[in-house]
């Protein structure tokens, strides 16, 4: 008997070039951005856009749509390249041998794109990247031309690997409802596959002499319909860039701009909670408080659970002086909200305004039974017990608000004045001496 030929890499590249073309890119771009000083286990998304990731301010404002088919070939990391092309192996090599090489390549491109472009529609603030798109375009495709393009192989074949496919899609759409995974882009590129590969099987009950260019004319079909997606897509980014630069410029303490920007977003996301939630934040970052409050009512109004609206509305009627405002809003709203700690200290504080001690040490208490490590509600108690002459319990209190809060000097401040008045001089003047020093060390930064 003659020796059995072992299939060589050559024979490989020779039987799928494709595959093996698109396997070599996405090495060699990941590879480029790793010898670029890319962490190649954990890349950060300014160095992912650099390189081409998908991003919707780069995209929607500044025209940049060549990153719906370059994000394609750019991964977060060395494992998700790992999964990415052990898939594309294994789906590849067996679309490339259904459908043939151009077909195939052109197949994979096109949902690439879907996948890209699904993404940009549903993630417009996501920066999106990887292969997974036009994967699962891949498998769509397969699973149509298998399961209706009459190809001539067994039954059983044919059953057994349609199965096997769907069951790795069901999967993969399983996965991708983890947290950071982009699963808009894994359900884009699975349904411009599917109907892909339902064109692509029509075009075999074709004349013989017309299924070549039919199959050509099919890889164009799609983007009649990704058409008014991208424009879909743009109507329904733009705000969503408009409020993630309001956010940045909240965060950088640049609330003019942050204003500015969420009103921009709020024109067009006129219901939208988080688009609602900044500019009342802004708004009241820059002392426009009864602007803000409108916001906030009109938040409350929409979802009285909404503990955010809440919290935020309290404290401009404490800061207002309308202490009996911030108490009926929260008696009505704490019962609708019953882990907002937060709520139960602006609550106390109302009642303290009132004179209602007793009242507002069980809210304070309450707000701890939520969250033992609030700092503002350990605070209150100490304040609390200190004024009825209470310094045993005040300083209980006070200390443990100075270890949930190291770097803060107010609660040292109050064990200090609470130790000279229950006589415990030598540790009044140990909690003074580190007053003193912290304030030092403070000056020489």
């Amino acid at each position: 008997m003659p020796a059995r030929h072992k299939p060589q890499l050559a024979d490989y590249i020779r039987r799928f070039p494709a595959t093996t073309a698109f396997l070599a890119i996405n090495v060699l771009v990941f590879v480029a951005m790793w010898l670029n000083h890319v962490s190649p286990v954990s890349p950060s998304a300014d160095q992912l856009v650099r390189w081409g990731a998908n991003s919707g301010e780069k995209i929607l404002f500044y025209n940049q749509w060549w990153r719906i088919l370059a994000s394609a070939f750019v991964h977060i990391g060395a494992p998700h390249l790992i999964m990415n092309m052990w898939a594309l192996w294994l789906i590849g090599t067996l679309a490339e041998a259904v459908l043939g090489t151009y077909l195939y390549a052109g197949v994979y491109l096109v949902c690439a794109i879907a996948g890209s472009l699904a993404s940009l529609y549903w993630n417009p603030l996501v920066i999106g990247a990887g292969a997974s798109g036009a994967l699962m375009g891949i498998l769509g495709v397969l699973v149509s031309v298998l399961k209706f393009g009459r190809l001539p192989v067994p039954k059983e074949v044919l059953r057994s690997t349609t199965q096997s496919l769907v069951s790795g899609a069901v999967l993969t759409l399983a996965i991708g409802l983890l947290p950071r995974i982009d699963n808009a882009a894994h359900i884009g590129g699975l349904i411009c596959g599917l109907f892909l590969g339902m064109l692509l099987s029509l075009t075999r009950r074709a004349d013989y002499n017309v299924q070549r260019p039919l199959r050509q004319i099919c890889l164009l079909v799609p983007f009649a319909l990704m058409v008014p997606l991208a424009f879909a897509a743009q109507k329904r980014g733009e705000p969503w860039i408009h409020y993630q630069w309001a956010w940045d410029a909240l965060r950088a303490s640049r609330y003019p701009q942050a204003e500015q920007e969420a009103r921009v977003a709020l024109s067009r996301l006129p219901q939208s909670v988080r688009v609602l939630e900044l500019l009342s934040t802004a708004l009241f970052y820059e002392g426009k408080d009864s602007e803000a409050a409108v916001y906030l009512r009109q938040l409350i109004a929409h979802d009285p659970r909404n503990p955010f609206a809440t919290n935020s509305l309290a404290r401009i009627e404490l800061k207002d002086g309308d202490v009996a405002g911030a108490r009926d809003l929260l008696t009505k709203a704490l019962p609708l909200q019953p882990r907002n700690a937060y709520g139960q200290v602006y609550l106390g504080r109302a009642l303290q305004a009132l004179d209602q001690d007793n009242e507002a040490t069980e809210h304070y208490r309450q707000a701890l039974r939520i969250d033992p490590d609030l700092y503002e509600a350990q605070m209150a108690l100490g304040s609390i017990y200190e004024k009825h002459r209470q310094p045993q319990e005040a300083i209980l209190f006070y200390r443990r608000a100075a270890q949930i809060q190291p770097g803060q000097l107010e609660p040292l401040r109050a064990l200090a004045r609470t130790y000279l008045a229950s006589g415990m001089k030598e540790q009044a003047e140990q909690t003074i001496a580190e007053i003193q020093k912290r304030e030092q060390e403070t000056v020489k930064r």
